[in-house]
């Protein structure tokens, strides 16, 4: 009976940690993911404010094929 009680216990602590480690990596990849776009937040904006900079006429997309 004192073995299948230890085996349960560690499987439930087995399951815990996994859970943990799951909750870990979720925190992780969120945080990472927002960082991500406040980095695509600051280059839109660094953009903008070079075209803002530049003479008028300058800075828009041109077609070299037409």
């Amino acid at each position: 009976m004192s073995d299948s009680i230890a085996g349960l216990a560690t499987s439930i602590m087995a399951d815990k940690a996994s859970a943990l480690r799951v909750s870990f990596q979720t925190a992780a990849l969120r945080q990472q993911g927002d960082s991500e776009r406040a980095i695509a937040g600051l280059i839109q904006e660094s953009a903008e404010t070079q075209r803002a900079a530049l003479p008028a006429g300058q800075g828009k997309v041109v077609d070299i094929l037409a």
